[in-house]
């Protein structure tokens, strides 16, 4: 970490720290479902595999249709405001998700946490409180907490869901959300003087198809879409194929999660040092798919699986990191809210896509939903080397 922040001033550092926690406590909240929720959607009233797919992904819907929008509020509102009202609504989303009696109250809980759509509110908030030669290493660690919320959440969600049930999991993602509130109010800076927005459809359209950010906004709709499906089906084959209780899923979580950074933190110092963003992230792409691959065909050996899966969370959370930050670079700063806002409409429509496919095929084949997403991945690897050498040009 002091690494990554020795360069930076006393406002940087602040505002790195902060918004980072506030980012992690909420994606932890977020993400301690998804390693449990598909074992338990088998007790759930009214669950079949497309419903518990739409319940794990809806978020991801609301999400993607608001974040433009927040994006654009929060340009000329101002970036707090608009982040606080996406957390209240997530607080609601919460607690009826938590009251729910069945699977259809838990998809509407789940759709108005999407409507805490800041994600590119809070990405923007990181790009206006940093310089653009000290933005990447801000994204960096903003994306590396989120990687840490990723991991203590699919290390604790089975632990707590053991002893709270599914209801309490929902219940602490309230508190946590109330939490990251807390240090949005009293911790966070946003400057005082915001530029002025004039926002014309045709600039607009232009910001949007530019072909680097395009290329962007497919990535993360990808990385998404395939991070959900796998965990519509990882539960489910830990307690199937290996009947591991799910209770102990954290013992393969943990190493795996850890092992991953590993693989994530050279290839960030790598693309930073050697400027290589489009090579590293095809590269990246490529190999994400072939880890769910195996992942997908892997019926015996658990440590096999292991492997796979440290392949996949090191590649997913470097893109994670390595994306926003090399949209921050690309688009022009006053129409940086906007663009934020359509690399996470992609981001969370991902999610929603891949929810929802995910539960549908599974209906059809279990092996045929990692089957389709890896397929996806390939694709945006290919799109990717296409647009190497122009896009290069212009990180």
């Amino acid at each position: 970490m002091r690494a990554h922040m020795s360069n930076m001033n006393s406002l940087e550092k602040k505002s790195a720290i902060a918004i980072a926690f506030m980012i992690a406590l909420r994606m932890y909240g977020l993400f301690l479902i998804l390693p449990v929720f598909t074992v338990y959607a088998e007790n759930i009233e009214g669950a079949t595999s497309l419903l518990t797919g739409v319940a794990i992904g809806i978020y991801g819907l609301t999400q993607a249709l608001l974040q433009i929008p927040m994006g654009f509020l929060s340009d000329i509102w101002g970036r707090k405001k608009v982040m606080a009202l996406g957390l209240l609504l997530f607080v609601f989303g919460s607690i009826i998700a938590a009251l729910a009696a069945d699977i259809y109250w838990i998809i509407i809980g789940r759709l108005i946490q999407g409507m805490g759509a800041i994600a590119s509110t809070g990405m923007a908030l990181v790009a206006d409180v940093s310089r653009p030669e000290q933005r990447g290493k801000m994204m960096a660690i903003i994306g590396s907490s989120i990687g840490l919320a990723f991991m203590l959440a699919f290390i604790t969600g089975p632990i707590l869901a053991a002893q709270i049930g599914l209801s309490g999991l929902f219940w602490f993602t309230a508190g946590l959300a109330v939490l990251a509130l807390l240090v949005l109010i009293f911790v966070v800076h946003e400057p005082t003087k915001l530029i002025t927005r004039d926002y014309r459809l045709k600039e607009l359209l232009h910001c949007i198809r530019q072909k680097n950010l395009l290329l962007m906004d497919l990535g993360v709709f990808a990385i998404h879409a395939s991070m959900t499906a796998l965990f519509l089906v990882l539960p489910l084959f830990l307690v199937q194929r290996f009947e591991m209780q799910l209770g102990h899923h954290w013992k393969l979580y943990l190493p795996v999660l850890f092992l991953s950074l590993g693989v994530m933190v050279p290839l960030i110092i790598r693309q930073e040092k050697h400027k290589q963003h489009y090579k590293l992230m095809g590269i990246a792409f490529i190999f994400s798919g072939v880890s769910l691959l195996l992942v997908n065909w892997q019926q015996h050996y658990l440590l096999l699986l292991g492997f796979y899966l440290v392949l996949y969370f090191g590649l997913f959370n470097f893109l994670e990191a390595a994306m926003p930050s090399t949209v921050s670079k690309i688009v022009d700063e006053k129409y940086r809210g906007a663009a934020m806002g359509a690399f996470s409409t992609s981001q969370f429509f991902g999610a929603f896509i891949g929810g929802v496919t995910g539960g549908y095929l599974y209906n059809q084949s279990e092996q045929l939903v990692l089957l389709v997403v890896a397929l996806l991945l390939f694709s945006v690897a290919g799109a990717v080397w296409v647009f190497t050498n122009n896009n290069e040009k212009k990180v």
